[in-house]
């Protein structure tokens, strides 16, 4: 019988992660970060969260953070139950940054024309609700198409954007990501600073708060994923079977795209 007191990617272990986070770096956003000009602290944690699935997750995930001090970066998708207004400007009015987790060129089916124009619209929805400064790609994994490749052609900054979270961030950074519920998982396809070798790995959620303590690291980049951090036994077991359920999905796409 499940315990779940000892599970990882719960909403008490996402608590304990903050905890760690506060005690050892000074968080910044995105925008922050790409506005430094170098005038960064000593250490410090880029805490981002993508929300693919529901919003109100990400509710939660805020509510914790702004606890411990720890000023986050949100990129939502502008899909139904995710794009809800309420809940981002609740999350903005909490100090958190609002981006937009976009992924035109993929719906539109590798149509470059389409996609910038759902882009332009899309991003003057965003600022209809809230500020608009960076952005971050959805991985749309069972997609052939990478939605970075949308600005081999185009330039988000004539849109009014100053970076791309993955593009913009440079390679020195220690980057960490949920995807695959694991950390820096083998079943994650796209979520990675292109051109950066992985150097550090963690497979719980436990060993990753114990490099935090180490001190090791000077700078920390984390992409979570708000709705994989449940607070149910239920809950945790239906996003446990899903990730499965993609990993395996996954592992088929990596062994065709071979």
């Amino acid at each position: 019988m499940l315990n779940f007191q000892d599970l990882d990617f719960t909403t008490e272990k996402f608590r304990q992660l903050c905890s760690a986070l506060a005690e050892n770096y000074t968080s910044i956003t995105i925008e922050q970060y790409l506005n430094s000009e170098n005038n960064l602290p000593e250490c410090f944690v880029l805490m981002r969260h993508d929300v693919d699935g529901k919003a109100k997750p990400s509710l939660r995930t805020a509510l914790i953070e702004k606890e411990f001090d720890i000023h986050a970066t949100y990129y939502f998708r502008a899909k139904k139950n995710i794009y809800v207004p309420e809940i981002i400007q609740q999350i903005e009015g909490m100090g958190h940054e609002i981006g937009y987790h976009y992924e035109t060129l993929s719906d539109a089916k590798g149509d470059y024309e389409k996609a910038i124009k759902m882009f332009e619209e899309e991003v003057n929805r965003f600022r209809g609700i809230c500020t608009l400064k960076t952005i971050s790609m959805h991985g749309a994994s069972l997609s052939k198409f990478d939605n970075r490749d949308l600005w081999k052609k185009y330039d988000f900054k004539d849109f009014g954007i100053i970076g791309e979270a993955y593009l913009s961030l440079g390679e020195k950074l220690n980057y960490f990501t949920d995807t695959g519920r694991g950390w820096n998982s083998k079943y994650n396809l796209r979520d990675f600073i292109p051109g950066k070798k992985q150097k550090y790995f963690a497979d719980t959620t436990d060993e990753l708060i114990k490099l935090i303590n180490s001190g090791e690291l000077d700078n920390l980049y984390i992409t979570l994923h708000p709705d994989r951090w449940t607070s149910t036994t239920f809950r945790w077991s239906l996003f446990w079977f899903q990730d499965l359920a993609f990993n395996s999905t996954k592992r088929a796409l990596r062994m065709m795209r071979k």
